[in-house]
């Protein structure tokens, strides 16, 4: 009776060890997934903000030269108000000469 306490004592010391190194596989198991997960969220991430960099900068590219389109046109607009403007006062001044030399 004695011996089949020490049997089972020490069967359960064993299955005790068995199930404290598998609790030790699946911790390494768990931490090795957790790792692995958490760098590839770390790449998506990463990935993300890229890409709404790249957006963002396309975005302000886009704004830039629709800005610099319409600042030329308003330029362009000027500068024929202003030759038109400068035409009248040429024929103006034509007249005046002319009218002074007869």
């Amino acid at each position: 009776m004695v011996e089949e306490t020490i049997q089972t004592i020490k069967q359960a010391e064993q299955e005790a060890e068995e199930i404290v190194a598998k609790a030790d596989a699946q911790c390494e198991e768990i931490l090795a997934q957790a790792s692995d997960e958490a760098k590839k969220m770390k790449e998506k991430l990463i990935q993300d903000a890229k890409a709404e960099a790249a957006a963002v900068m396309d975005a302000a590219r886009k704004e830039g030269k629709e800005t610099a389109e319409k600042a030329a046109q308003e330029t362009d607009e000027i500068i024929r108000a202003l030759k038109e403007e400068a035409g009248k006062k040429t024929q103006a001044a034509v007249s005046d000469v002319i009218s002074h030399l007869i």
